[in-house]
């Protein structure tokens, strides 16, 4: 099936993109990797009138390191992170929930600003940045903001991103010392599909104890879930009632809908199995 006819706009900067939606509202859609919008567009799910090319827009697609952190801007593809020395030594999670997405010639051409924009519940991505406390840039009409990763997802293919305004790039702080990171995906029907789940956990331990926990999930709810209440773990050993209770902290905070993927039920219980096997991985030194 054919694309409908649409006008490309190609600015040239982030001002000049920004009066390109403020002239053309609900009819234009930005346009960076293409790999869901164009299929949507094809399949006439979708139709955009203007379609504006993030791609003309110079300093979008490089990952910086600063004083605090690493910086990913939004059309830097899925492959260039999987790929990234930086990446890989900083956020090894980060690396590996990158690497499971569809194929290699989707992550050659998908970006990471169009992923999140998205907003999909059961990207691949989300778990991980979420534990470690990552923040977007937005530019609009009112110039550029942040907004912490933990308040950007608002629902099913929703975000904080207001009319008019273009995710710029990720900034991830530096994961503290003594810190490992996992990422495991669940897929029930195929490598390449949607992950029935995946889950993400950080955690800074010292003399056996766990200093600092995170703990994330994705495809359990209507957006990505970072899980509240996990203080009690701290200064803790992670031994089985530990577990057990941190578990039961998950199961509180999830609301799976049944699908192809698996039951209510069933996601329930990977779920819990999933985040401990991250934490035993964590409790190992593996991460």
């Amino acid at each position: 099936m054919t694309i409908r006819s649409f006008e490309l706009l190609q600015p040239r900067s982030l001002e000049e993109a920004v009066t390109f939606f403020q002239k053309h509202g609900d009819d234009a859609r930005a346009l960076g990797g293409g790999t869901t919008l164009v299929i949507l567009m094809k399949q006439r799910a979708l139709h955009y009138p203007f379609l504006v090319d993030l791609q003309t827009i110079p300093g979008l697609k490089e990952i910086k390191t600063e004083s605090d952190g690493v910086r990913i801007g939004a059309l830097v593809t899925h492959r260039m992170v999987e790929t990234s020395s930086l990446i890989r030594a900083s956020f090894p999670a980060l690396a590996q929930a990158f690497s499971q997405i569809g194929n290699v010639r989707v992550r050659e051409t998908a970006s990471v600003g169009g992923n999140l924009a998205h907003a999909d519940y059961r990207l691949d991505p989300p778990p991980p940045l979420l534990v470690l406390g990552a923040v977007v840039t937005a530019f609009g009409p009112k110039g550029s903001r942040t907004v912490a990763l933990k308040d950007f997802f608002r629902g099913m293919y929703e975000t904080a991103l207001e009319p008019g305004e273009i995710l710029v790039d990720v900034k991830i702080p530096f994961m503290p010392a003594n810190s490992r990171s996992v990422y495991l995906r669940y897929s029930t029907l195929s490598a390449n599909d949607w992950p029935c789940l995946g889950v993400a956990a950080l955690m800074t331990q010292s003399s056996g104890r766990c200093r600092a926990l995170e703990i994330a999930l994705g495809g359990v709810a209507a957006t990505p879930v970072r899980i509240d209440g996990l203080e009690f773990a701290m200064d803790q050993v992670l031994d089985e009632p530990v577990i057990e209770k941190l578990l039961d902290r998950v199961d509180e905070q999830i609301s799976p809908s049944s699908d192809l993927r698996g039951s209510d039920w069933y996601k329930r219980r990977m779920a819990k199995l999933f985040v401990k096997k991250a934490l035993d991985q964590l409790n190992s030194g593996v991460g």
